[in-house]
């Protein structure tokens, strides 16, 4: 059988020098790298000792944990943390060296480490997803479960990266080999990959499985290119594995190590050996390759969407736009007439299939203004064939009751009756929903779970804006009309508008012998009183009483207590 003439001794002695020796020499030496650390480097590959094995699976564990936790918070700092803990780099470049210098012992050791490690990961991950209370895809996961060619192209890169910290262990390399175990990012993916084992979700596994494994084929196949351009295939192991062979008890081990020496001393055995990673990261590329223009196509006719509903009316409000795995997804609200948002629906849905190439699904819902209300009342007026104000109504009538009935479903009781709501459309923004009740203000949190309700209810962003009456009566002394009417007028204004508010007033009664200045002041108060618009309502009451005195609620004014011998005397008394 023909041996692999580029193993050389390390026994002293006249030998030939394979043809590129010169070559790699001289690119090692440009990195400080010599022959004699070379050969302690794979010295101390080989010679590592099982006493480390230890600490190695703690780190991994811990990497392990640390990384399943992060991820399912959300927390981008602790994944790093559990990368830079993470030990799984070590045995996969000692894997790439033992392929790179035909090392059957070393190659084999590595790999049964390799191997262990992703099975002990994905398992300790998936128990862990099973303990957790909550089972929510985050940004951090989902981020690993879409590979592409780029986190190929990432992980070439780190591959080199990591053969230079290798051949270069040091102070000026710990800066790189950190930023190293940061970009490749193993033991994450691993993590995602048990997360999707645990809650039971192919998509999710079997995408970081992908991005996991055209990392590993990556490491392994620029490793092993760096450490033959650097000359690491010239050094010679075979009394070292010897050595290493006659610890290990007769077994497996010992039997596979002895098969794989067989390709691996053949002439050309190298490139059997650059072979076996080159062939798996050929076989992950086509999908890698897939992802990406599909990325691309989702990236482009986004844009190319978003442009399109820029360039429509102020009227038009966009609800939702989802581009994804091959589908379109748009749905809007526009303020005007149907045939209007059927127009635009039609000419969105040629415009978006010429440039996604697909049939898109494209919802315009049409909601009457002012103005295309004066159009219909006016087609009514000027036809005696109301058919198309009876199409249109109901359009209209069902939203209403659409959006009261979700209202009522989703109204927080404490905060007291709801009287009214109104609806606008803001541009640029979500549709508001503007709720009037009597009793406390909702406060922005609460204002927030009600917006996220009604938004779940209907399909669209709906925000909502709270307008909180106070059910509390405001009050001031005879003297302090001025400051009562500031408060009371805004709480009045409310009668005005909603018809389902009752306003109750009470004024200081005839002055009588009070200084003429007070005298004055309750005669101004009063007349700025009755100019108020809400005063000009049925639902406001006003009444003589011993002070000034407004509440606002949703029950009629009781009527006042008559005083003795006073019965026939009238309510208002000319407050109004």
């Amino acid at each position: 059988m023909d041996q692999d003439p580029s193993r050389e001794p390390l026994a002293d002695g006249p030998h030939v020098r394979p043809a590129g020796a010169a070559f790699q020499d001289r690119i090692a030496a440009a990195f400080g790298i010599t022959p004699e650390a070379r050969e302690a480097i794979v010295r101390g590959m080989l010679d590592r000792s099982a006493r480390g094995a230890a600490g190695y699976w703690l780190q991994l564990l811990l990497a392990m944990g640390i990384a399943s936790l992060g991820l399912v918070l959300g927390s981008g700092a602790v994944v790093i943390g559990a990368m830079l803990i993470s030990p799984l780099m070590g045995p996969i470049v000692e894997l790439g060296m033992g392929l790179a210098i035909g090392s059957p012992f070393l190659a084999l050791r590595s790999f049964t480490r390799v191997a262990f490690s992703i099975v002990t990961v994905v398992t300790g991950a998936a128990l862990l997803t099973l303990m957790l209370p909550f089972h929510e895809v985050t940004a951090e996961i989902a981020a690993r479960t879409s590979p592409t060619a780029l986190d190929l192209l990432i992980a070439i890169f780190c591959a080199i990266a990591a053969a230079y910290t290798t051949v270069r262990p040091g102070s000026d390399t710990t800066s790189t080999a950190a930023g190293t175990a940061i970009g490749i990012a193993l033991v994450p993916p691993l993590c995602v990959v048990g997360y999707g084992i645990g809650t039971r979700v192919k998509s999710i596994a079997s995408g970081a499985a992908l991005l996991f494994t055209a990392n590993l084929c990556a490491i392994l196949l620029f490793a092993i290119l760096c450490f033959l351009l650097l000359g690491y295939g010239a050094v010679s192991t075979a009394e070292l594995e010897h050595a290493e062979l006659a610890k290990q008890r007769p077994g497996a081990i010992r039997r596979v190590a002895r098969v794989l020496q067989v390709f691996f001393e053949l002439r050309h055995g190298w490139i059997f050996r650059v072979m076996m990673p080159l062939a798996l990261l050929g076989t992950v590329y086509f999908p890698l390759r897939e992802a990406l223009a599909r990325v691309s196509w989702e990236v482009r006719v986004r844009g190319a969407i978003q442009r399109m509903l820029d360039a429509l009316p102020q009227s038009t409000v966009r609800s939702s736009l989802t581009v994804d795995h091959g589908t379109v997804a748009v749905r809007l609200v526009t303020l005007g007439r149907a045939d209007e948002a059927e127009r635009i629906e039609q000419d969105l849905r040629d415009k978006i299939a010429a440039v996604a190439g697909m049939t898109p699904k494209v919802d315009v819902i049409a909601v009457l203004d002012a103005s295309a209300l004066e159009e219909v009342a006016a087609s009514v007026r000027a036809t005696s064939a109301p058919i198309d104000v009876a199409r249109k109504e109901p359009e209209l009538g069902l939203l209403r009751q659409e959006l009261a009935a979700s209202l009522a479903g989703a109204w927080p009781n404490a905060a007291g009756p709801l009287v009214a709501w109104r609806l606008r459309f803001p541009e640029n923004d979500p549709v508001v929903v503007e709720v009037v009740h009597v009793g406390p203000a909702l406060g922005d949190p609460a204002a927030d779970l009600l917006g996220r309700a009604l938004s779940r209810e209907l399909g669209a962003e709906v925000a909502v804006q709270d307008r909180a009456i106070s059910p509390e009566p405001i009050i001031a002394e005879p003297a302090g009309g001025w400051p009562w009417l500031q408060g009371a007028g805004p709480a009045l204004a409310w009668v005005d508008d909603v018809e389902a508010l009752h306003g109750c007033v009470e004024v200081p009664a005839d002055p009588g012998e009070k200084p003429r200045q007070d005298v004055e002041d309750i005669q101004a108060v009063r007349a700025a009183l009755r100019a108020l618009p809400a005063l000009r309502t049925e639902r406001v009451h006003v009444r003589e009483g011993a002070r000034w005195r407004a509440v606002v609620s949703t029950a009629p004014c009781a009527p006042p207590e008559p005083a003795p011998g006073d019965a026939g005397a009238p309510e208002d008394a000319g407050a109004r």
